[in-house]
C-alpha cells in the first residue's frame, strides 16, 4: 500500500492541469465555394468524362499486349491481392469500414464515400508548385484532382496555405477515407501544405498552423502521440520478403514514410521532423507521458491486487468521498483503460459457427419461407417430406448468410409489442430440419459473432461497460461449447435457445432493435476470457446473498469435501468476492462466477469491462 500512496503523491504534485484550446479556424468547402457538382455522375462534367471513356475504350480495343506485358500485369494483381490479404488478416482493426455511401440526396456519387471506424495517423504532404491567389488556386487544384485526374474530389483532407490559412479540402467531414496512399488510406487523415519546398522551408505561419491543426486532429480522433502504431509501404521488388513493408512509428508521419516518394522534400522533412517533439510539450501529452511513467510503476502489481484495492476504495467512497480515494480511483481506472487499449488488441481469427436448437413447438409440420420460395415440410415417422419427396435432413438455404429466413408457421410476437411490428421468427444463415425420436428438430447454424447480436442476455439500454462484460462472457461461453466441450453430446447442435439450459437466443429481429449491442459485439470482436491460455466457460447470474461463491463452496452444495477439494484445483480463478448490491435481492441461480447486479454497480462507477471481469474471475486474461 505504501507504494500506491507514493504513486498518489506523484499524481497530486507532478501532473499539470490539462487544458485544451479550440482556437482554430478552418475555412469550409462552402466558404471557398467548392463546386459540389464534381462529385455526382449526373453532372455535365462527369457525363463528358463518361463519353470520353467510351471513345477511349473503342480505341484501346485495337491495342495488342505482349505476353510479357500480360504476365507482368498478372503478377502485379497477385501482389496486390496478397497485400490486401495481409491487411485484412493481420491489421484488420486499422482498416475497418464504418459506412459506405453511394448516393447523396438520391444522386449517384462518382466515387463512393467511405468512412472508417478509427483514425490512427496524421500524414503530412506538400504540393510542388508556387501558387499566387489562394482561393483561386485551391479551386483549380480541386478541379484538377476531381475531373482531370478523375478522382471526384481532392486527395487530402486539409490544406494549409502560405499565409497559414487552413482549408477543409476533402468532402464529407470526419472519418472520410481519402485517396492519398493506397495501403494507408484507411485510418489516416492527410494535411497538405501548399507551396514548393525543394529549396526553402515553410514559414512560421504555416508551421504554427500545422502544429495547431495537428493538435486539433490528435484530440478529435483520440490519437495518442506517445504510442507507436503501424503503417505500410508497398514493396514490389523481388528482394522483398513480403509485398508490404510494415513499420511502427509515432502517429505523425510524412508522405515519404508512408509511400515510396521523395515528398516531402528535404527542407520541409528536416523542419517538420521537430513537430512531434513540440507537440509532446503540450499539457495533454506531457500528462500522458507522466501517467505512463506512473503506470510503469503500477505494472509491478498484479491486476487482482489493484482491482481489490479499488473495490475497497469504492465501498469507502459510498460512505464518504475523500480526495485520496477519488484520486486513487481515477489513477487505477486510467491505468486499466491504458492497459486494455495496449494489450487486448484481438487478432482476427477464422469465423466460427455455432448450431442452435430452436424451441420450435410443433412436431408434425413446419413452413419456412426464403426469398419468394415457400417450403412446406411435414414429418412422416422419422423422416421429413416436402412435395412428396422424403429426406433424412434438409438445410435451407445452404451457407448463404444474407438470406432472411422466416418460420412462418411459428408465431413469436413479443408480448410487449402492442403494435405487432415484431415477430421473432426470422433467421439468417442456415436452417436445418430433421426428425429424431418422432419429433421435428430445427437447428439454426450461424456465425458466432452474429449469434451474439441476437442474444437477449443484456438489454440494449444498459451501461456500455456492463454490455461489454456480458458479451465477452457470452462469447467465451459459446466458444467453449463449440471448441472444447459438448453440452449436448450425440446431437447435431452446440447450443439451445432455451435460457434455462444455454443462452436466450432471440434471432434476427433482435438486431434491428439493439443497435448498442450490435456495436459492442463489433468493438469486442473475437475477445474471449482465458485462464492459463485455456478457454473457460464463464457463467453469469442474477443475484446472490451479498457475495459470490467460490467454486469449492458451490461444489459443496452437491458433493463431498474430498470431491470438491480435488475439483476446485481446476478452477483457481473462482474465488468468493463481495456482491453487495445483491444483499437486498432474493438469491437466484447458482451465485457463482459473474454477478449481474454487481456488474451494474461497477459499470456505473466507471469501471471498464476488463476490470469487472478480473474482479470476479481471478488471474484471467481477455484475449
Amino acid at each position: 500500500m505504501m507504494k500506491i500512496f507514493y504513486i498518489l503523491f506523484l499524481l497530486f504534485f507532478l501532473i499539470p492541469s490539462v487544458f485544451w484550446s479550440e482556437d482554430l479556424k478552418i475555412i469550409s468547402r462552402e466558404e471557398w465555394w467548392a463546386n459540389e457538382e464534381y462529385r455526382f455522375t449526373d453532372s455535365k462534367e462527369w457525363q463528358d468524362i463518361f463519353k470520353q471513356r467510351e471513345e477511349d475504350a473503342i480505341n484501346n480495343e485495337k491495342i495488342e499486349y505482349t505476353k510479357e506485358e500480360i504476365a507482368k500485369q498478372q503478377a502485379r494483381v497477385l501482389k496486390v491481392r496478397e497485400m490486401n490479404n495481409i491487411l485484412l488478416n493481420e491489421y484488420w482493426e486499422y482498416i475497418e469500414v464504418d459506412s459506405v455511401k453511394k448516393y447523396e440526396n438520391d444522386r449517384k456519387l462518382a466515387w463512393s464515400i467511405t468512412k472508417t471506424k478509427n483514425i490512427w495517423w496524421i500524414v503530412i504532404h506538400h504540393t510542388a508548385v508556387d501558387y499566387t491567389d489562394s482561393w483561386e488556386w485551391i479551386k483549380k487544384i480541386y478541379k484538377y484532382h476531381a475531373l482531370t485526374r478523375k478522382w471526384w474530389d481532392i486527395w487530402y483532407n486539409y490544406l494549409i496555405w502560405n499565409d497559414g490559412e487552413i482549408y477543409e479540402w476533402r468532402a464529407w467531414g470526419d472519418y472520410v477515407v481519402a485517396a492519398h496512399d493506397k495501403r494507408n488510406n484507411m485510418g489516416t487523415v492527410w494535411i497538405a501544405i501548399i507551396w514548393n519546398y525543394s529549396e526553402k522551408a515553410i514559414n512560421q505561419k504555416q508551421y504554427d498552423s500545422l502544429k495547431k491543426l495537428s493538435l486539433y486532429l490528435l484530440k478529435k480522433y483520440n490519437i495518442d502521440l506517445t504510442e507507436k502504431t503501424y503503417f505500410h509501404q508497398e514493396c514490389f521488388w523481388d528482394s522483398c520478403e513480403k509485398p508490404l513493408l510494415t513499420k511502427e512509428m509515432y502517429p505523425i508521419i510524412w508522405h515519404r514514410d508512408a509511400w515510396h516518394t521523395s515528398c516531402p522534400w528535404d527542407k520541409l522533412y528536416a523542419q517538420i521532423d521537430n513537430i512531434r517533439r513540440d507537440l509532446l510539450k503540450e499539457p495533454i501529452f506531457a500528462t500522458k507521458l507522466l501517467y505512463k511513467r506512473i503506470f510503469s510503476k503500477l505494472e509491478r502489481f498484479k491486476d487482482e491486487q489493484l482491482i481489490d484495492i479499488l473495490a475497497k476504495a469504492e465501498l469507502r467512497l459510498d460512505k464518504k468521498e475523500t480526495e485520496k480515494d477519488l484520486k486513487l480511483k481515477d489513477l487505477l481506472i486510467s491505468y486499466f483503460d491504458y492497459k486494455n487499449k495496449k494489450e487486448t488488441k484481438s487478432k482476427k481469427i477464422e469465423n466460427k459457427k455455432i448450431s442452435v436448437k430452436l424451441s420450435y413447438p410443433n412436431n408434425d409440420f413446419i413452413t419456412i419461407t426464403a426469398w419468394k420460395l415457400k417450403f412446406d415440410i411435414k414429418r412422416v415417422w422419422n423422416q421429413i417430406e416436402i412435395k412428396g419427396k422424403k429426406f433424412d435432413k434438409l438445410t435451407i438455404p445452404k451457407n448463404y448468410p444474407n438470406t432472411i429466413l422466416r418460420i412462418s408457421s411459428w408465431d413469436r410476437k413479443p408480448s410487449w409489442d402492442t403494435s405487432w411490428k415484431y415477430n421473432d421468427n426470422l433467421f439468417r444463415w442456415d436452417l436445418t430440419v430433421y426428425v429424431k425420436d418422432e419429433k421435428l428438430v430445427v437447428v439454426n447454424t450461424l456465425d458466432i459473432e452474429d449469434y451474439l447480436k441476437w442474444l437477449w442476455e443484456v438489454s440494449d439500454f444498459e451501461n456500455k461497460e456492463k454490455i461489454k462484460t456480458i458479451i465477452v462472457a457470452a462469447r467465451s461461453y459459446a466458444n467453449y461449447y463449440v471448441d472444447f466441450a459438448k453440452k449436448f453430446p450425440g446431437e447435431d447442435y452446440d447450443a439451445s435457445d432455451d435460457p434455462n439450459v444455454f443462452q436466450k437466443y432471440l434471432w434476427y429481429w433482435l438486431e434491428s432493435r439493439s443497435p448498442n449491442i450490435n456495436k459492442i459485439v463489433d468493438e469486442t470482436k473475437w475477445q474471449v476470457i482465458m485462464y492459463n491460455w485455456k478457454m473457460i466457460k464463464p457463467w453469469y447470474f442474477s443475484s446472490s446473498t451479498w457475495r459470490t461463491l467460490s467454486f469449492y463452496e458451490y461444489c459443496m452444495l452437491k458433493y463431498s469435501n474430498s470431491i470438491c477439494s480435488l475439483k476446485a484445483q481446476d478452477y483457481p480463478y473462482l474465488q468468493s468476492v463481495v456482491d453487495k448490491w445483491s444483499d437486498w435481492m432474493i438469491k437466484r441461480w447458482h451465485g457463482v462466477w459473474i454477478s449481474w447486479a454487481w456488474v451494474s454497480y461497477f459499470a456505473e462507477k466507471w469501471w471498464t469491462y476488463d476490470m469487472i471481469i478480473k474482479y470476479f474471475l481471478k488471474w484471467v486474461e481477455i484475449m
